[in-house]
């Protein structure tokens, strides 16, 4: 039911007329990633770890381990719980890439690359669906050219945050396609499970401005239909349990509060300062001319929806309405909302009010879809001309800021005269990550007992080493999930295995189970009698891991059945 309503379930001429615009968001997607596809990658902020958990991911999982959540060869050996935390769908797409065959780097750089064409493609999808294919065209370039973009690939790095700015314009076509057709639902809850095992930060953001916005939307039209967008989210969020479970409920293990700290977060606030109080709460990276730039935007357009009421008054109104919805956002990203933010320590550690801006230039963009079809609905030339000409230059504007961000850093293929200190180390990611050489973030870190942080770790250590008494150890297997060795004891002894210790850490000694012991820098420790022995170290499977399992098994299997029964009792909309 709902393949027919798709465009290659249409004619040939309409397949075609689908093709042209893809073909020139395929373009500019080209064009915009030019500097990263043609020069390599830059390697600034978080893309080196990105990479590092690309290389790690991909190298478990195509060892066997259907889930990676422990990664073993990150913090120089000691191991990190990295995707219990992090959501894992984008290092999936990255594994498969590189498992046909592509580099490390240009699995990145085709990740970034689609993640530009994904942000077009997914805008034009919901702008077809409410105006022509010129307008729908013209939001799409302006999506996946907005200044945030360029900014998080090539200033921040950050590959999961731009997936997921490419779901957010199929999230809102899917809404409005739910509160149309019940059934469209089941899409509606595949995106909200691929947004929540894209990028955390972003799914809070978005779920939270969401439920507001559909019940200002639908509440006048039918509860039923709220009822159907909530359940569709609720099922949704819920299929992904068995990453979100264990990363809500584990985060007490790690140092995650310190994700608030990161790049100064919510500290630099600008409130009591000289500066503007509408500017960002968080000026790290520069955002803060982002945010100029879209809120620039944001307000000619809706100056030229005003102008168009006589050609049509429901783009008046609606123009109204997204600079509504764009200075609620605005609100939230400024300084002045300091006092709301503070009340949720859970919102602080997206680290940054600038989080909102994908939203607010997906609002500049819907903006500039309206404004076009608009225009296209003039009959005086000249206007029509004029405001052709405004659409054009906040296009090149939005272009033009992409092209000078890319250029703003060098390449690891052409470094020009810039200090590479920071690229060499980026290269030992790219090309030997598994020497236990590498670090990883600190949030992810677990800790003490004590509750406070492990110290960091120490590059170089010795898988195992004895901490006290007198031991011989052989080591028999090292591997990721699985340690085992023999130890010949002549007296009581501590020996200290290299790898930090974390609840689905279980020991065995001469095959039985036995309570490991933390140590001062947060690795596992075990404690001999004179004797011979032979030890196991294995990561299993956590009580939230299994939980949450259970819960997405539960949840796919009602969506099916809810599908299902779609099918007999709703009659298609006409």
């Amino acid at each position: 039911m709902l393949a027919e309503q798709l465009p290659f379930k249409a004619s040939r001429a309409s397949r075609l007329a689908w093709l042209w615009p893809i073909a020139i968001l395929g373009i500019a997607a080209i064009a915009l990633n030019l500097r990263m596809i043609r020069d390599g990658l830059n390697g600034q902020v978080d893309l080196i770890w990105h990479v590092t958990w690309l290389q790690h991911f991909s190298k478990q999982l195509l060892e066997g381990s259907w889930y990676p959540r422990w990664l073993a060869g990150t913090n120089y050996g000691y191991g990190s719980p990295t995707f219990v935390f992090y959501p894992p769908l984008v290092y999936y797409a990255g594994t498969a890439l590189k498992a046909l065959g592509l580099s490390v780097e240009q699995t990145v750089t085709v990740l970034f690359s689609l993640a530009i064409f994904l942000s077009g493609l997914t805008f034009y999808l919901y702008g077809k669906s409410r105006w022509s294919t010129i307008p729908a065209l013209a939001g799409a370039l302006a999506y996946m050219g907005m200044p945030y973009l360029a900014f998080t690939t090539y200033q921040v790095g950050s590959l999961s945050s731009m997936v997921a700015i490419a779901w957010l314009p199929l999230g809102w076509w899917l809404t409005e396609k739910t509160a149309r057709q019940a059934a469209w639902g089941i899409g509606l809850a595949l995106f909200w499970t691929m947004l929540t095992l894209t990028h955390m930060p972003t799914l809070l953001i978005c779920f939270i401005g969401w439920l507001p916005c559909i019940f200002i939307l639908y509440r006048s039209r039918s509860w039923t239909i709220l009822f159907n967008l909530v359940k569709s989210a609720a099922l949704g969020i819920g299929m992904a349990s068995f990453y979100l479970l264990p990363a809500l409920l584990e985060k007490k293990l790690v140092n995650i509060d310190a994700m608030k700290d990161i790049g100064g977060g919510f500290r630099n606030m600008m409130i009591g300062s000289s500066a503007l109080p509408i500017l960002p709460l968080s000026l790290d990276y520069g955002f803060s001319h982002v945010f100029i730039h879209q809120a620039l935007i944001i307000l000619i357009l809706t100056a030229a929806a005003v102008l168009l009421y006589r050609v049509d008054a429901r783009i008046a109104r609606e123009g109204w309405l997204w600079f509504g919805f764009a200075a609620a956002i605005a609100f939230f990203i400024s300084s002045l909302s300091w006092p709301l933010w503070q009340l949720s320590p859970t919102l602080q550690r997206v680290q940054s009010s600038t989080r909102l801006l994908p939203i607010f230039s997906f609002q500049a963009a819907a903006l500039l879809g309206l404004v076009t079809s608009g225009t296209l609905k003039l009959r005086n030339k000249f206007f029509k001309l004029c405001l052709a000409a405004v659409i054009a230059l906040l296009l090149l504007a939005n272009f033009s800021f992409a092209y000078k961000i890319s250029r703003k850093f060098p390449a690891l293929h052409n470094p020009g005269r810039a200090n590479l200190e920071y690229l060499d180390y980026f290269k030992t990611a790219l090309y030997a990550p598994h020497p236990d050489k590498l670090i990883d973030v600190p949030e992810y870190r677990p800790l003490l007992p004590s509750g406070k942080a492990v110290p960091k770790p120490v590059i170089g250590q010795p898988r195992l080493s004895v901490v006290k008494g007198q031991a011989d150890t052989k080591l028999q297997a090292w591997q990721s999930y699985h340690r085992a060795f023999q130890a010949e004891v002549s007296a009581e002894s501590l020996i200290r295995i290299r790898t930090y210790y974390y609840p689905g850490w279980q020991l065995w000694v001469n095959g039985q189970q036995q309570t490991i012991e933390v140590l001062d820098d947060g690795t596992i420790g075990v404690r001999l009698l004179p004797g011979s022995y032979a030890i196991r170290l294995g990561f299993q499977r956590t009580a939230a891991l299994t939980i949450g399992l259970l819960l997405s098994f539960v949840c796919a299997v009602y969506l099916v059945y809810f599908d299902r029964q779609l099918g007999r009792f709703w009659t298609p909309a006409r």
